[in-house]
């Protein structure tokens, strides 16, 4: 883990062999090397964004005068004399200048990279990657920090893994396969212990291999590893956990920092579809709810992953690029000096008296991708300095974000993985109804790799009187279809795995979705009101409801002076501040099976916007499934809806009885024209009462009667 709160000065190397830099080691073990595939300078053209102004041949020579300083400033012989290890120092990440598993990721990263360049890489490389070897954890991942000197384990506890080094080692000999060949046993059986312990269940990248499956650091949510995993490594499901890592990045800015993409260094809650940002000091002695010295690396890696894979496949990253990028050079007024290490997740600077190298350059492949090319060019003529004389962690970040802003940064996968491919998942993955009774799941698709191709679906391992139907029979990837299975009066009682195949240009994926059919029966339903506090009266501990705004103004209020609720003293009053905001409330329900659903809320509309065309301001009332995926647009409201009173409406929700979905209220006002619209909610209901029929799911389904 990270701690840079306190910046230590640069310490002392030892004069022991360990400790010894490679240029002062004319002894160091010759190897026999293979030539390498990809010898640098290896120029790839990305998929979106701009390059530095600077030519191609500057570039390359850049990247070689960093590379040398690097090399032999930070790459070590030793523990052993077959081994290599990144050096921690000036940063005291590990004791006596020693290793820990992030840098050793990110040498076995760099040195392949300048193969070609740098004769002895392979041999290099080698090291690095028999010092993993030596240092393994229980789970067989390399224990994440170990002195320089004795070599053995020295954080306290039992030895475990870090995940980001996890995923750089892993990246790292996907690299050397794919440059000099021969490491595909170890490559596998290394990605094998990373999704079998790094992996939470959902999908979504856990902190460390010991560590509990509610938490997550974005600082390790390499998008571009993760796809180059997936084309290198069909037996396992890596497909999942890009779409989990994709969600749960949507889930937490929506909420926590809309305009700027932000990410805390820790976050929680991470199984749920309200991640949130960690304590203060929930693993580190700093503000880990805010961006710090972990999460500075987020716009780098979602940069890179935009600029390899494109605004299709990559589109999340993306869009958060493009976001944190605006958000970084407005922060620093576009010096990438003024981009400070903690900054709060509004875009705003949480402490000035902290600086460092590594800030400024991180955001490099974020502009690059969002295609600013003033703010490129300024954090490639900044990235030759620094300013403060950081130590291992600034300079080797630097000389990785040097390689893919010169263009010499090419993709193992790109060898590997097919022209192009989707996945395929259902949502739910299981559901219940009684015989005679239908039911409706929707089937996903995602492009994970190249262009969007047209996939065709079908479905097998139906009970007997039971059919099956898409709604459309085919989509373009990236798009979605509704899966309606009805089932007859004679279907017999059981459980039965669905296989839900698309196939495409590029293969075939399936995803299982469970149908549990009980006895016939009209079935039976309690009429109830479900919402908790449907008026809001609970006040500001708004429990059961979830509020968030964009500008720190709880939406649930009782300022019924300006804003008079419908009924009592409270209501939710999203907007209205003159500012561009996103605000919601939302509350998680279950919808019991066989019921008629009917949700109805009282709205009251206000705007100062001088237009009877444009919609500036807008509200949306949405279903969401348990993935924080929308089900339904219920309605949707703008400025031009304006009214002088409440209005109540209603709508019919009984499609999605038998699932528990999210009722999510939002508001968004773009302060466009100067104008501002209030949105304010009260009184609302999901009222149930007997019926049956067809239910429409969004998540996992099981037929019961």
């Amino acid at each position: 883990m990270r701690n840079r709160w306190t910046r230590p000065l640069a310490s002392v190397v030892t004069g022991c062999l360990i400790g010894l830099s490679v240029t002062a080691l004319a002894t160091a073990p010759a190897q026999a090397a293979t030539a390498p595939s990809h010898p640098f300078p290896t120029h790839v053209t990305y998929q979106v964004g701009v390059m530095p102004s600077a030519s191609q041949s500057a570039r390359d020579a850049a990247v070689e005068k960093q590379y040398n300083s690097w090399k032999s400033t930070y790459l070590v012989h030793g523990c052993a004399s077959n081994e290599y290890y990144v050096s921690t120092k000036g940063d005291s990440d590990a004791t006596n200048n020693g290793p820990v598993s992030e840098g050793q990721g990110y040498g076995m990263n760099i040195v392949p990279l300048m193969a070609g360049y740098d004769p002895n890489a392979q041999s290099e490389f080698n090291g690095l990657w028999q010092l993993v070897k030596d240092h393994e954890d229980q789970y067989g991942l390399m224990q994440w920090q170990l002195d320089g000197k004795s070599c053995q384990y020295y954080s306290g506890g039992t030895p475990d893994a870090a995940t980001d080094g996890d995923l750089d080692i892993g990246y790292g000999l996907i690299l050397a396969d794919e440059q000099w060949g021969g490491y595909s046993a170890d490559a596998q059986q290394w990605l094998s212990a990373i999704y079998a312990h790094d992996v939470a269940p959902d999908g979504h990248l856990k902190c460390e291999d010991d560590g509990p499956n509610t938490d997550t650091r974005p600082s390790d949510q390499m998008l571009d590893h993760l796809r180059a995993f997936a084309a290198y490594d069909t037996s396992h499901d890596w497909s999942k956990v890009i779409q989990r890592t994709e969600a749960l990045d949507n889930e937490f800015t929506a909420a926590y920092s809309p305009s700027g993409g932000l990410l805390s260094d820790f976050v929680v809650n991470a199984d749920t579809t309200s991640p949130k940002p960690a304590p203060a000091d929930y693993q580190e002695d700093q503000p880990d709810n805010i961006v710090g010295y972990n999460s500075i690396r987020v716009p780098w890696h979602l940069g890179t992953d935009a600029l390899l894979n494109g605004s299709s496949t990559a589109a999340t990253e993306l869009a958060l690029a493009k976001k944190e990028s605006a958000c970084l050079k407005g922060e620093s007024g576009g010096n990438p000096q003024n981009v400070y290490p903690h900054t709060n997740l509004n875009c705003t600077p949480y402490s000035t008296s902290d600086q460092a190298e590594e800030a400024g350059d991180a955001v490099g492949p974020a502009a690059m991708a969002s295609g600013d090319q003033a703010w490129t060019d300024a954090i490639w003529n900044y990235l030759p300095t620094n300013p403060f004389g950081d130590g291992y962690y600034g300079e080797t970040i630097k000389t990785l974000v040097y390689l893919v802003m010169a263009g010499d940064y090419w993709s193992p996968a790109s060898g590997t993985a097919p022209t192009s491919d989707f996945s395929l998942s259902a949502a739910p993955a299981s559901g219940s109804v009684a015989a005679g009774s239908g039911v409706s799941v929707t089937v996903d698709t995602a492009v994970t790799a190249g262009s969007a191709e047209s996939v065709a679906l079908t479905a097998s391992g139906l009970p007997s009187g039971a059919s099956a139907s898409f709604s459309p029979s085919s989509v373009t990837a990236g798009g979605s279809a509704t899966l309606s299975i009805a089932t007859s009066a004679g279907t017999p009682a059981g459980s039965y795995p669905i296989t839900i195949t698309g196939t495409g240009g590029s293969g075939s994926h399936t995803a299982t979705y469970t149908l549990t059919v009980s006895g016939s029966g009209g079935g039976g339903c309690t009429s109830a009101q479900l919402l908790g506090d449907p008026g809001f009266e609970n006040g500001a501990n708004a429990a059961p409801w979830v509020q968030t705004s964009g500008v720190g103004s709880a939406p649930v209020n009782n300022d019924t002076a300006d804003e008079p609720a419908h009924s009592g003293s409270w209501d939710a009053w999203l907007d209205g501040n003159s500012k561009a905001d996103t605000d919601t409330v939302s509350q998680t329900v279950s919808i019991p099976a066989g019921c008629t659903a009917t949700l109805s809320y009282w709205l009251h509309i206000d705007t100062t916007e001088n237009t009877s065309t444009a919609k500036p301001d807008t509200m949306s009332v949405q279903l969401l499934g348990g993935s924080g995926n929308v089900l339904e647009t219920v309605a949707g409201y703008s400025n031009l809806n304006k009214n002088t009173g409440y209005a109540q409406h209603t709508a019919d929700v009984s499609a999605y009885a038998g699932q528990t979905v999210t009722l999510r209220f939002t508001g968004t006002e773009t302060d466009a024209n100067g104008g501002t619209t209030s949105f304010v909610i009260d009184d609302t209901a999901l009222n149930v009462s007997g019926g049956s029929g067809t239910h429409t799911a969004g998540y996992p389904l099981t037929v019961s009667g």
